[in-house]
């Protein structure tokens, strides 16, 4: 038996406006398109999805349920009112079919922009799932509601027992794929919300927790995959801006690996994308051709260019030497790191100038100890050409005549500390008469034009709430930041720059355009650093994070970069990380 209410209030609210009912039905998706890329040969194993189809989901179209307004004059509106309140269900006369029995009245009303259902003009009010098609044999019985407690229809998201339901504006529970809010959402016949890996047609797609679907390079349970625009996961090789990435069966993507597909060998570069044209791996010069195929093997010559970030514990080092021979240091790491930054050194094969090595450039970002700590012993063992470090960005004995006491003892010993390191670099650039070069922005460091300077030239301030340290500490956000640019390669070096200098960073375009494959991350993974606008500007597929490993944590600047599809690597991990490029190509190697 149907429990009916009486809800004259609302009956003679809703006699005032019409409405119309309507539906909506999601639209079948088109799902993403694949291309075929044959090699010169035109074999079959060189079959390549394209990422870049788009796919075109079911797109859901929701109608509002509407009022036709009309404007009467007030003695009208009084006159309608009058009748409103004569009506009773005594008095009203029902339709009649051809044999005089009284036909039932069906009506979906909107009041007060809530949506209710009515039979023969009485609310249907009993909470639960509810099918029109069981009370209205002409409805359609695949249509799903939800009735609320107090007699309403359920409109939007709605979680029942644990688990989430979307309906449309007119109460319709969704299945299938939607667009909500510009994100997708996966509902099974039921109506659930579905959460992490479903098949659909045979192709995979990853859902959040929230529901959203996944969307290009993500990391989920230790693993990074990527996803087409539709969401599809790709396997095998696909296309993604213009280069061929490949991730195996399972949608894992490959990286520093050799590879066969039909009796022909292939590389994977540290990006998951192959190898093509002359690629330097384990020391040898590797020949691929335009599909990425194998297809020769030299000695490696001196025409390429290296990187090495040194394990330095909780500091910074990295080397760099130039296709013309030119080398570079960006930062010298801790006094305790210097000797086995100079051991590192002498193996490089450096210039020699009478009795001594050259190192051409050496780059302080600024004036902390694990930053500047070994510039003595490299001023002690080589010949140095030119050092920068930003006049903005110097130590200063912020602790003279401040009084110890118990509160403040552990910053006054790290701020003595740092300044003593700070001073004794600055006796050894004396000693051997060289003189700090002020970087400026826009600057070439190299002859070459590979390096550049990119950070402001604005002075950012002290930082931080603790007062004593603030100043200390503001001197991250004057750091020197390098720019590398050489042929297929570049790398973004950002020292300790802190959320003011990356927010005057994106705000002012420094990158101009430029795009970046490897980022060396801020201020050593800390949470200072790697704000998520600011990993979103970057668009670095490839991070290098130098910290000691019992540093390692997986923090608010952790989790920014793993969202923003930066794989990590860290300096602690294998001795630091090496990279090789030539002009048309680069990976990590020994």
């Amino acid at each position: 038996m149907i429990n009916l209410k009486k809800t004259s209030s609302l009956i003679a609210m809703a006699l005032l406006v019409s409405f119309s009912t309507v539906s909506t039905e999601a639209k079948a998706s088109d799902k993403e398109k694949s291309v075929q890329v044959a090699s010169s040969q035109g074999k079959e194993d060189n079959t390549i999805s394209s990422e870049s189809g788009q796919s075109n989901k079911k797109e859901t179209t929701e109608k509002v349920v509407s009022k036709d307004k009309e404007n009467v004059k007030e003695e009208n509106n009084e006159e309608e009112s009058l009748n409103n309140e004569k009506s009773t269900d005594e008095d009203k006369t029902e339709d009649k079919d051809k044999d005089g029995e009284e036909v039932p009245s069906y009506q979906w009303l909107k009041v007060h922009d809530k949506l209710f259902y009515y039979v023969n003009g009485k609310q249907y009010n009993e909470p639960g799932w509810f099918n029109e098609h069981d009370i209205n044999p002409e409805a359609d019985e695949n249509k799903m509601y939800y009735i609320e407690e107090d007699g309403t229809v359920a409109v939007g998201w709605k979680e029942f027992s644990d688990k989430w339901y979307y309906f449309d504006e007119n109460g319709v529970m969704q299945t299938g794929w939607q667009q909500i809010k510009y994100s997708w959402y996966y509902f099974d016949k039921y109506g659930e919300m579905k959460q992490g890996w479903i098949e659909d047609n045979g192709d995979k797609y990853y859902l959040y927790e929230s529901g959203n679907m996944a969307v290009g390079k993500k990391y989920i349970d230790g693993n990074w995959y990527r996803f087409g625009q539709g969401g599809k996961l790709l396997v095998g090789r696909y296309y993604d801006n213009g280069k061929i990435y490949y991730s195996n069966k399972d949608g894992v993507m490959v990286s520093d690996k050799w590879i066969s597909i039909n009796g022909n060998d292939y590389y994977v570069k540290t990006d998951s994308s192959l190898a093509v044209g002359k690629t330097i791996i384990d020391n040898k010069l590797e020949i691929f051709d335009e599909s990425g195929k194998h297809i020769d093997t030299k000695d490696l010559d001196g025409d390429y260019l290296f990187v090495k970030q040194l394990d330095v514990g909780d500091a910074d080092c990295a080397f760099i030497k130039l296709p013309n021979g030119e080398t570079v240091l960006i930062d010298t790491g801790t006094p305790e790191s210097s000797e086995k930054l100079v051991n590192f050194l002498k193996e490089q094969n450096l210039k020699k100038s009478k009795d001594k090595y050259v190192i051409d450039h050496v780059i302080i970002t600024h004036g902390h100890s694990d930053h500047i700590g070994g510039l003595r012993a490299v001023l002690e063992n080589f010949k140095v050409k030119n050092v920068y470090m930003p006049k903005i960005a110097k130590m200063q004995n912020w602790a003279a005549g401040v009084k110890e006491t118990d509160e403040n003892k552990e910053q006054l010993e790290m701020l003595r500390y740092d300044y003593n390191v700070y001073k004794d670099a600055i006796n050894a650039m004396d000693e051997y008469g060289i003189d700090f070069t002020d970087p400026v922005k826009g600057e070439y460091i190299d002859k070459e034009n590979i390096l550049q300077f990119v950070q402001s030239d604005s002075y950012f301030g002290p930082a931080g709430p603790d007062k004593l340290t603030a100043d200390y500490w503001g001197i991250n956000n004057n750091s020197a930041i390098v720019y590398l640019n050489y042929g297929d390669f570049q790398m973004l070096f950002t020292a300790d720059m802190e959320w003011t200098a990356e927010a005057n960073f994106i705000n002012n375009d420094l990158l101009d355009g430029r795009q970046v494959d490897v980022l060396k991350v801020g201020h050593h993974g800390n949470d200072t650093s790697s704000t998520g606008n600011f990993v979103a500007y970057v668009k670095a597929p490839i991070g290098i994070i130098s910290r000691a490993k019992e540093s390692v944590t997986e923090n608010r600047a952790y989790k920014d970069l793993i969202n923003g599809g930066v794989s990590l690597y860290e300096t602690s991990a294998n001795d630091g990380v090496s990279i090789y490029a030539t002009e048309e190509n680069w990976t990590f190697g020994k």
